[in-house]
């Protein structure tokens, strides 16, 4: 008996299955005795071979028409924001900038304080602070994050006198939402931060004796544009 069988490419897994189960009942002598399958692996190779020929030959035509194939999102994303706080002797400021790959995200805090106290004092401070994010989701997202500083600038005037530092601490926590909207998103953000500036000084090294502390909860808005 003549068995002639096309040699065509599988077109998933369960077809090569298939293939290998039809190729093992055939491997049989006309005594009825069992043959190894010698060439199962080469034959499947073949097989893997002409189906990256024919997966070129149309990508090939494909492209000969003006038809191309979508590309594979990078993941990446890049998300800004800004937001504040104003009352009558005080302002906060925060802007922020992060760039995402996947879930996770790293980015900046830029926090920007005034405030006049009692007997005209005035406090002044620019906190730079380092931004690790996490997102889950992708339509609809939630971010967490936590941020530590260590590199700011802080002032506090009193009279003619001008106590500065750059000894700071600063933490704290992000928690955010927003959509997306084709490329675009459109988010909300909730931020905690703490500074804590130390040693302030004025010229002579003459030293204010207190630390300037401040404590903020910001909500800040943002967008964020995805490649």
């Amino acid at each position: 008996m003549i068995v002639n069988a096309e040699h065509q490419a599988p077109e998933n897994t369960a077809d090569l299955l298939d293939l290998d189960h039809a190729l093992l009942c055939f491997h049989r002598n006309l005594d009825g005795q069992k043959v190894l399958p010698d060439q199962r692996c080469r034959d499947a190779w073949c097989w893997h071979e002409d189906r990256i020929k024919r997966q070129k030959l149309i990508e090939l035509a494909q492209r000969k028409r003006g038809i191309h194939k979508k590309r594979d999102p990078l993941q990446l994303k890049i998300r800004a924001f800004q937001g504040g706080l104003v009352s009558d002797q005080s302002r906060m400021e925060n802007q922020s900038i992060a760039l995402h790959w996947k879930n996770w995200g790293i980015g900046q805090t830029q926090s920007n304080y005034q405030t006049e106290g009692q007997y005209g004092i005035k406090y002044e401070s620019t906190t730079h602070n380092n931004d690790l994010l996490y997102t889950f989701g992708r339509d609809f997202n939630l971010t967490l994050g936590v941020s530590l500083g260590n590199r700011g600038k802080a002032k506090v005037q009193f009279l003619e006198h001008y106590y500065q530092s750059e000894q700071v601490e600063s933490q704290g926590f992000h928690l955010g939402t927003g959509m997306t909207w084709g490329i675009f998103e459109i988010l909300i953000r909730r931020s905690s931060l703490d500074y804590q500036y130390s040693d302030l000084e004025r010229q002579g090294s003459v030293k204010l004796g207190k630390d300037l502390k401040v404590k903020s909860v910001v909500w800040s808005l943002g967008l964020g544009l995805s490649f």
